[in-house]
């Protein structure tokens, strides 16, 4: 499904990334509503969840067992913010590598946020009790999960996401 961009990035959570908290640059914050606009306009943010028998997806490492203790179905999800941010971001890597910085960490930011929204939207249209979000790469669950829950929703062909054989995900800007 497609998702959309109803609110401006968190300032705060934004410096924060940046390790600006708290700092009044004119300059900066100028930098971060161009780069907010151009991450808007690459943006086209996609997400879709499955909601499985408990025995049916693969589990490693004891914390992500320990956090579906008790569980008998798993809400599998997966989100991007599309390639068209790897692009934008690349290319002002080229042209700006202060501002790509900035669109970078602004870009993990909107895709956190627009989780937590998918999050709610899943929430709301699933019966029962839900634990919190959990993804591959917490505690000591390893990083190649991510292939088989982007193969759980089908997530290659239905929001172009795809997996490296290093468990990194294209779009990078992804979350499952």
């Amino acid at each position: 499904m497609n998702i959309e961009i109803t609110e401006p990035i968190s300032r705060e959570s934004w410096l924060r990334a940046l390790n600006s908290e708290g700092a009044s640059d004119e300059k900066l914050a100028k930098s971060m509503e161009e780069v907010e606009r151009l991450l808007f306009a690459a943006a086209k943010p996609k997400g879709i969840y499955r909601v499985m028998d408990r025995n049916d997806v693969r589990v490693s490492g004891f914390s992500l067992e320990k956090h579906l203790e008790g569980c008998h179905k798993v809400i599998v999800m997966a989100l991007t913010l599309g390639i068209g941010v790897d692009n934008a971001i690349r290319k002002m890597q080229v042209t700006d590598m202060a501002a790509a910085v900035i669109m970078d960490s602004g870009a993990s930011i909107l895709a956190d946020h627009l989780c937590d929204k998918f999050e709610e939207h899943i929430k709301s249209n699933v019966e029962g009790y839900t634990t919190s979000r959990f993804s591959p790469g917490y505690g000591d669950s390893p990083l190649n999960m991510q292939k088989d829950i982007v193969a759980y929703v089908d997530g290659q062909r239905k929001i172009g996401l795809n997996v490296t054989a290093n468990s990194l995900m294209i779009p990078r800007k992804s979350i499952t």
